[in-house]
C-alpha cells in the first residue's frame, strides 16, 4: 500500500496533465483509460513510467473503471478540443488585459513622479515673456470661457451682482459651474486691441498676485475673470466711508500686508521685460481669509486704451507728480504709488480727505509738508508699543515719494520691510517691548 501511494505522488503531475487533456473524465482511473486508448499499451508508450510493474499491468486499472456508457468514456473529441481551445483563448485574453492594465498603471505613476519633480524646481515660462519664474509662481493655462457660462454665473449680469468698478469696467461677483466664486471685470465697446495675446502675457500664478482664471471677448465686450477674495481690499479694513480710521488691523497685520503687496510688485518688476502696474492703489490690494495681500489689476498698461490714459487727474493722490504723460511711466512711478499706499496703511486714513474740497488738503501733501512730525499722522487706534514699527514704515514711505532717482527699488523695499518685521515685530510677539527702542535698522536707505 505504501508503494502505491508513493507511485501516485510521483506521477501526480502526469495525472493532472491527463485530466487537463480529458476534462470530461471524472476519475483518474478513467483518465488512464483514455490515456491508454490514445497511446495504446505500455509497449507503445516508452517513457519512465514503463519501469514500474504496476503501470505495465494495464488490466489492473479496469477495476477503477466506472460503468459509463462507451460513448461517454471516449467522448466526442471535437467538443473536448473546442472547450480546451476556448479556455486557452479566454485565459490569453485575461492575461493580455492584465498586462495592458499594468502598463497603463506604471505610465500614470511615472507621469505623476515627473510632474512632482518638475513642480519642485523653477522652470522657464513660455507665455511670450521668455523669463524664468520663481518656485512661488508658475505659468498656467487660463480658460477661454463662453458668454453662456458668464451669463449664468452673474444671473445675466444682474445689477445685484455688481460689487465695484474700475478702469476696465464694472466688476461682477459670479459663481461658475465648477462651484468657484469669481470676480468678473467687464468692458463694453471701448475694446483693447490684441486682447487675447495681452491676457496670456499677464496670466501668471504668484502668491501675492490675484489669480486670473479666464477671459472672454466678442465684437462688443471683453471680460476678465479673477479669483474672488472674500475680505475685499485693504481700504475696507483701514477706514470708514468718511476716510477715517476704524482700527481693525494691528501693526503685525499691516506689516504683513505691506510686505505681501511689495513682493507682488517686485515680481512684476522682475520680469523680462518688466511688467508695470501703472495703477497701484490701496483698493487694488486685496486680502484673503488669512489677510495675505494679493495685488490685483496688474498689467493693465497693456489693456488700457486712450480713454483710460486720459483719466489721470491732479486730484489723484497716487499719481506721480513727475509724470506728464502716461507713456513715461516706469518702475519708479509704481514705487511712488506704493509710498502713498504705505501712508494710508500706517495712518489709517484715506489719502484724499473727503471733507476737503482743496486738492492740496490730502494726506500726501500734509505728510510731505510736516515730515519732522510723522508721529502726528500715525493711526490713533494703534497701541503705544506698535507705533515705533509704524514710524519705520512711514519713513520708508517718505523715501518712496522722493524724486524718482532717489526712490528705492521694489527689491530694496521688500528687504527693508523684512528687516522691520524681523527687528520690530518679533520682539513684540515675544513681549520684549522694552528692547525695541534699542534696535536700529541696518539699512542703507536711512543713512
Amino acid at each position: 500500500m505504501l508503494t502505491m501511494r508513493l507511485l501516485w505522488w510521483q506521477h501526480l503531475p502526469l495525472l493532472i496533465l491527463i485530466q487537463l487533456v480529458w476534462p470530461n473524465s471524472w476519475t483518474y482511473g478513467e483518465a488512464f483509460l483514455n490515456f491508454r486508448s490514445s497511446f495504446g499499451g505500455p509497449q507503445q508508450f516508452r517513457c519512465s513510467i514503463a519501469k514500474y510493474p504496476c503501470q505495465r499491468q494495464w488490466h489492473c486499472l479496469d477495476c477503477y473503471q466506472l460503468k459509463y456508457p462507451e460513448n461517454q468514456v471516449n467522448g466526442p473529441r471535437k467538443e473536448t478540443v473546442g472547450a480546451t481551445v476556448g479556455a486557452v483563448v479566454a485565459a490569453l485574453i485575461v492575461i493580455i488585459i492584465m498586462v495592458i492594465f499594468y502598463i497603463c498603471l506604471m505610465r500614470v505613476r511615472r507621469l505623476a513622479q515627473t510632474s512632482e519633480t518638475a513642480s519642485s524646481m523653477p522652470s522657464p515660462v513660455e507665455l511670450g515673456m521668455g523669463n524664468t519664474c520663481a518656485p512661488s509662481c508658475d505659468a498656467h493655462k487660463i480658460r477661454q470661457l463662453t458668454i453662456l457660462e458668464l451669463e449664468q454665473a452673474t444671473r445675466n449680469f444682474s445689477e445685484s451682482n455688481i460689487i465695484g468698478g474700475g478702469r476696465f469696467g464694472l466688476v461682477y461677483k459670479g459663481l461658475l459651474q465648477d462651484g468657484s466664486i469669481v470676480a468678473l471685470k467687464r468692458r463694453l465697446f471701448a475694446l483693447t486691441q490684441d486682447f487675447t495675446h495681452q491676457v496670456e502675457q499677464i496670466a501668471r500664478i504668484h502668491q501675492h498676485l490675484v489669480k486670473l482664471v479666464g477671459y472672454y471677448e466678442d465684437s462688443h465686450q471683453q471680460l476678465l475673470v479673477y479669483e474672488y477674495l472674500h475680505n475685499g481690499n485693504v481700504g475696507n479694513h483701514l477706514y470708514d466711508n468718511d476716510g477715517l480710521p476704524i482700527g481693525k488691523l494691528n501693526i503685525r497685520q499691516r506689516l504683513s500686508i505691506a510686505l505681501g503687496a511689495s513682493k507682488g510688485l517686485e515680481h512684476l518688476h522682475g520680469r523680462d521685460p518688466p511688467l508695470l502696474h501703472t495703477h497701484f492703489r490701496t483698493s487694488n490690494v486685496l486680502v484673503d481669509e488669512n489677510f495675505t495681500a494679493k495685488v490685483s489689476d496688474y498689467g493693465f498698461c497693456k489693456l488700457q486704451n486712450n480713454a483710460d490714459q486720459a483719466g489721470s487727474s491732479n486730484i489723484d493722490c497716487f499719481f506721480d507728480p513727475e509724470l506728464k504723460f502716461s507713456q513715461n511711466f516706469s518702475e519708479k512711478s509704481d514705487v511712488y504709488n506704493f509710498g502713498v499706499f504705505l501712508f494710508e496703511l500706517t495712518s489709517g486714513c484715506e489719502a484724499l480727505y473727503r471733507n476737503h474740497s482743496n486738492c492740496k488738503e490730502n494726506l500726501v501733501f500734509q505728510v510731505s509738508k510736516n515730515s519732522k512730525y510723522l508721529d502726528k499722522f500715525l493711526d490713533i487706534t494703534l497701541r503705544d508699543h506698535e507705533k515705533f514699527a509704524a514710524m519705520k514704515i512711514m519713513e520708508l514711505a517718505l523715501l518712496c515719494l522722493d524724486v524718482s532717482f532717489r526712490r528705492p527699488s521694489m527689491r530694496q523695499i521688500v528687504a527693508e520691510l523684512e528687516q522691520i518685521q524681523q527687528t520690530e515685530i518679533a520682539p513684540l510677539h515675544s513681549h520684549k517691548i522694552n528692547v525695541i527702542a534699542a534696535v536700529t535698522l541696518g539699512s542703507e536707505l536711512f543713512k
